[in-house]
């Protein structure tokens, strides 16, 4: 009997590790939820370049004077119009 509870268990293991390893195995570039996946083309961006030459991604609708989400940096940023 314990023969086969620790079988059991070593396989319950094998399992979880084999779930494991697919699931993060099987990301390529963006994330992915049940075939469901965020891609880079899915949207459009808008360019700014900044006064000294640093380009910045946003989404396609930008909120001046407002938070908005930097692509390129990873953070939000604040546009203001001079």
């Amino acid at each position: 009997m314990e023969t086969l509870k620790l079988y059991m268990k070593i396989v319950m293991q094998v399992m979880v590790l084999s779930l494991i390893i697919s699931m993060l195995g099987s990301c390529s570039n963006g994330w992915s939820v049940g075939n469901l996946s965020e891609d880079s083309t899915m949207y459009s961006y808008v360019e700014i370049i900044d006064k000294d030459s640093t380009s910045h991604f946003y989404a396609d609708k930008i909120n001046i004077n407002s938070d908005n989400w930097c692509f390129t940096h990873s953070r939000w940023e604040t546009i203001r119009k001079k």
